[in-house]
């Protein structure tokens, strides 16, 4: 059972809740539901609001469809790269955003390197690793690296809480 955000009534969690998240311009998913990337480049042109706009409607959308309750995402890691950390912290703001419009508890955020040590056995593991292992222990093809990624962050979370 998890509380939501300022209410102390319980909502009860199954995987099938969960929608977990690697965040990013290139945004991997992974639920019980659906699986793939998210593809949020700002069109040439286009301001940075309406790729935020974008992001939003995604996955308030997703959440709605799917009865999400709760959300999990990768932890940041980026390597002294400015730009991407912005970006990420621009998501992770409209991600709070949304989970408090829809009362959902406020996301969870996994380390990038235990999950990647719990699923490769390699805390440092690369992309190409995260892919192979994602095929080997879950017989799922992602499409790319950020979906093995958002998909190792969902059994991780589930394995851990038992759900």
């Amino acid at each position: 059972m998890i509380k939501k955000k300022n209410n102390d009534e319980p909502i009860e969690i199954t995987r099938d809740h969960i929608l977990s998240l690697d965040i990013a311009t290139h945004c991997g998913y992974y639920s019980t539901h659906a699986a793939g990337t998210w593809d949020f480049t700002q069109k040439t042109g286009k301001s940075a609001i309406e790729q935020h706009l974008n992001f939003y409607n995604t996955l308030v959308d997703f959440i709605q469809k799917y009865n999400i309750k709760l959300i999990i995402a990768e932890d940041v890691n980026v390597k002294g790269q400015f730009i991407g950390m912005r970006k990420l912290s621009e998501f992770r703001g409209i991600l709070y955003l949304i989970c408090a419009q829809l009362g959902l508890p406020e996301p969870k955020f996994i380390n990038v390197s235990t999950v990647k040590k719990w699923a490769t056995g390699d805390g440092k593991a690369d992309k190409e690793k995260m892919i192979e292992f994602c095929k080997k222990r879950w017989n799922i093809d992602p499409v790319d690296d950020n979906m093995a990624d958002a998909t190792h962050i969902f059994k991780y979370y589930v394995r851990i809480y038992k759900l």
